[in-house]
């Protein structure tokens, strides 16, 4: 409760400095789109998050980095905290990133571009190619998240470990050595990415995990999870409004739930998990999001081929060949194009989360613990 105080204390400090005067301000292009004959825009950068309008005749500028000046007398610190709206003025265009043209350069779609800006630098992609992957139930695998920080660790461990037992062949304590500076590399990438809700939030689950591993605590324990929610809320208060904080608490809560009734084998964790994964979360993610046609089902199997896709197509990016796999992307999305709408019903999403909260409850007579 301390830490919640002195870090709002904090963000009054820099709210009542922030509209103190007319502020200047570089930050990043989240959202765009025409409403009647004006634009509306949400631009974002590390501090901030808001919208604005202008009628001005924009191009796409949707994940540009601009300079633009912000009419700050009416923010609230609340909006301040969360988003808000705001006058603008002077919206200049900043020079592209060195690696996001480099990124762009391999791609002769710039829809394709996007995606893979998205998968690895937190941009916003655009609106069609969002209702396709939400159709396809892939959505999760484009927004940064647990998965692939799990993957980007993973990969981490597996290159430097070679360097590590070259350096300190007999040093002891290697493994807590090794998650200590991969939790430094993966925070960097956080700050890199502009601390996106679901990354921060897996980022502290880890760190929880890997503290529990090493005093040999139950690593899937629900009590872990809440820890990580509290300590995420209380480093950004204005995640309790994020719907994508919100489906990343549920997506880990589902895994938690799976591994209280099934051991973690190769097979539950490779094959069964994923099945289960989607179809628990059904009911909550068409709360929010109703796209659906029938490709939707092999999505399970998407997520899996995913855990080799995605450091493959790092490989071909980093090599300069990040375009090798673009014509099976398109004909991937083509299928995405023709859906139906279903929403969850909200007595039964409520009910739903209750069953979900009574089962992680019930004791078990014989509980699965789990232990490094």
């Amino acid at each position: 409760m301390i830490c919640l105080l002195l870090n709002i204390g904090y963000q009054y400090y820099k709210y009542k400095n922030f509209i103190s005067h007319f502020q200047f301000i570089n930050a990043k292009i989240v959202t765009q789109y025409k409403k009647k004959n004006y634009w509306v825009l949400k631009i974002k950068n590390k501090d901030i998050e808001f919208y604005t309008t202008t009628k001005d005749d924009l191009k796409d500028i949707l994940n540009k980095n601009v300079e633009v000046g912000v009419v700050t007398k009416k923010i609230s610190f609340w909006g301040y905290l969360t988003k808000f709206y705001a006058p603008t003025y002077h919206l200049g265009l900043l020079e592209t990133p060195q690696y996001e043209q480099f990124v762009n350069k391999q791609h002769s779609d710039k829809k394709i571009a996007n995606i893979f800006q998205a998968l690895f630098f937190g941009d916003s992609l655009y609106y069609d190619t969002r209702q396709k992957l939400s159709t396809l139930g892939i959505s999760h695998l484009f927004a940064l998240s647990g998965l692939h920080l799990a993957i980007m660790s993973g990969v981490l461990y597996f290159l430097i470990s070679p360097i590590y037992n070259f350096l300190f062949p007999t040093y002891e304590n290697r493994n807590i050595y090794l998650g200590i500076l991969i939790l430094i590399i993966l925070f960097g990438y956080l700050w890199f990415v502009n601390f996106p809700p679901s990354l921060v939030r897996s980022f502290v689950m880890e760190t929880l995990v890997f503290l529990s591993a090493y005093f040999l605590k139950d690593i899937f324990s629900f009590k872990l999870l809440f820890l990580a929610i509290i300590v995420t809320l209380v480093l950004f208060p204005a995640f309790i409004v994020s719907i994508g904080f919100f489906l990343s608490v549920v997506g880990v809560f589902l895994i938690f739930l799976f591994f209280k009734y099934y051991k973690l084998t190769f097979f539950s964790g490779l094959i069964i998990l994923p099945i289960y994964l989607y179809i628990a979360m059904i009911p909550i993610s068409h709360y929010f999001f109703g796209n659906f046609n029938l490709y939707q089902l092999y999505s399970p199997f998407v997520s899996i081929i995913f855990n080799v896709f995605y450091p493959i197509e790092v490989v071909l990016h980093l090599s300069g060949y990040g375009g090798v796999l673009d014509e099976v992307i398109k004909s991937y999305l083509f299928l995405g194009d023709k859906f139906i709408t279903f929403y969850t019903p909200y007595w039964f999403f409520y009910g739903y989360l209750v069953i979900l909260g009574y089962l992680a409850s019930k004791p078990l007579h014989s509980q699965n613990h789990y232990r490094l």
